[in-house]
């Protein structure tokens, strides 16, 4: 008889689920199972934080998913490379199934269970799950355009399915999921990222008029789904067949998500260098006192505080935001992009580490798709993109009764809330001189 695990990751749910739908098909009996994994929550600010209520929620509505089709979810807090090993002895595994990951942790982590699983005859196969191209499958490209070329090209050709698993034989346990989890995360839900409201804006929200408020602050233009895409709430596959029949653009950040993961493939040292050779020696500044103000919201510029609170407050943060701020910490501060890439990784709940550690080389000027050296006018930004300052308003309430056209341009007009740490016009003269140095 065939006993088999499958390690749910980043793909909590059971609808085209391409590695659950194998290890059903292909195991008599089937203990499916999450690990909280000792090893990386530290580096999520540990379980206490508010983003663990998100996977809180997520993880009971997998169970619920999984009570549909004759299952139910066991869940360990341990670390892998252990707990595996007892399980497997435990209930006399011959199989762990489960999908690919992509992040440096992730693949050393499933190289060391598969040494494992090697030396104890037991199969450990990983199924292709998170992306709609594996990397791997287009040839090496530096810049987005051709790579996005290839990529559509390669999506037609190789084609793809969206399957529903069937039921199947658990392997019985007396394991109680919510006594577990009510023990482990305290509450019940994220304060605005719920399963509810990620069904809504999967049904209501990638929309044809995308392209045209996606970059508005102030407008509710986005899908707000990147943290279900990042735990695999919803699987690329579904979310690219609503997109396809509605905006390309919405497309087009598919594909940016997945060019980031082909960087990483073919140019795997860019985790610890710019990839950009020349961008290698740049002086950035160690100033933990500026990078605090950056942290805390406390710039002076209020597009940048706004959205800095948006972050701590929601552990999500606008698109066109993520690259202001990003700008305003690399250029107007000189301050080392890493310092902002390991910020967010603690409070992005959508943190997926090569997309990350590609927008900030992208937006610091360092890494792949290379473009002439871009820094961004918070003013200006703020009058484009948040133009009656509602956004800015929403997050910072000394504001509020504030006139637009005042709270655009802090250099110029004194605001009650925080004096300017850096004048953008002069930061921006000596970030010039700083890059230029390094051609």
């Amino acid at each position: 008889m065939k006993k088999s695990i499958f390690w749910f990751r980043q793909d909590l749910r059971t609808f085209d689920n391409k590695g659950l739908i194998e290890a059903i098909k292909n195991s008599n009996e089937l203990l499916p199972i999450f690990i909280l994994d000792k090893n990386i929550i530290p580096d999520f600010l540990g379980l206490n934080d508010k983003k663990f209520l998100f996977l809180k929620e997520a993880l009971l509505n997998l169970d619920l998913e999984l009570n549909k089709i004759g299952g139910k979810l066991t869940i360990y807090h341990d670390y892998p490379e252990k707990i595996i090993p007892e399980i497997c002895k435990k209930y006399n595994i011959n199989t762990i199934f489960t999908n690919k990951s992509y992040s440096i942790y992730g693949k050393k982590r499933d190289e060391k269970i598969l040494d494992f699983s090697l030396k104890n005859n037991i199969d450990f196969l990983s199924f292709n799950d998170f992306l709609l191209v594996e990397p791997e499958e287009i040839e090496q490209r530096k810049v987005f355009t051709p790579y996005y070329k290839l990529w559509q090209k390669k999506l037609i050709e190789k084609g793809y399915k969206i399957e529903n698993p069937v039921n199947f034989k658990q392997i019985k346990n007396d394991f109680n999921i919510k006594n577990f989890l009510n023990e482990k995360i305290p509450g019940e839900s994220h304060p605005y990222f719920t399963m509810e409201f990620g069904k809504n804006r999967l049904e209501n929200y990638i929309r044809s008029d995308y392209e045209t408020f996606r970059n508005d602050l102030d407008k509710d233009g986005t899908s707000k789904l990147s943290p279900y895409l990042r735990f695999g709430i919803f699987s690329v596959r579904q979310i690219y067949n609503i997109a396809k029949e509605k905006s390309t653009h919405y497309v087009s950040e598919l594909a940016w998500r997945e060019f980031w993961q082909h960087i990483d493939y073919y140019f795997p040292f860019t985790k610890e260098i710019e990839f950009q050779e020349n961008k290698r020696h740049i002086e950035w500044r160690h100033d933990e006192k500026l990078f605090e103000k950056w942290c805390n919201g406390e710039t002076g510029y209020p597009i940048v505080d706004a959205a800095m609170k948006q972050l701590i407050e929601t552990n999500w943060m606008h698109g066109r935001a993520r690259m202001i701020v990003a700008s305003f910490l690399t250029k107007d501060l000189l301050i080392d992009w890493r310092w902002g890439e390991a910020f967010f990784k603690k409070h992005l709940l959508d943190y997926d580490e090569n997309v990350n550690f590609g927008n900030w080389q992208w937006s610091a000027s360092v890494g792949a798709d290379p473009k002439p050296l871009r820094i961004f006018n918070p003013c200006l930004q703020s009058q484009k993109f948040d133009s009656e300052a509602k956004f800015i308003k929403k997050y910072i309430k000394e504001l509020e009764f504030e006139k637009a056209e005042r709270i655009h341009n802090p250099i110029e007009n004194l605001l009650i809330y925080n004096d300017i740490i850096v004048n953008h016009n002069e930061a921006q003269k000596v970030a010039r001189i700083a890059y230029k140095k390094t051609i």
